[in-house]
């Protein structure tokens, strides 16, 4: 989109989006705020992975906090 075509594009104001939901049926308003994604299946590989990651950033925190601690004594 150009800026030329955003400058002519209508905004959509908090009011006027109040008023399309205020619109709407309790299903139809259900159904726009209830939207599940089913669970990711990750390989063993990439579990290994994400729990490196989680590992590395609890020795991380670890590290800083001793950092502070030993830069205030």
């Amino acid at each position: 989109m150009t800026r030329k075509e955003q400058e002519k594009a209508p905004s959509i104001t908090p009011s006027d989006q109040a008023l399309v939901l205020s619109s709407l049926e309790p299903e139809q308003l259900a159904g726009l705020r209830k939207h599940v994604l089913p669970r990711l299946r990750l390989t063993s590989f990439q579990k290994l992975v994400v729990w490196s990651l989680r590992a590395y950033l609890l020795f991380m925190m670890a590290v800083v906090v001793y950092q502070i601690w030993h830069g205030l004594h």
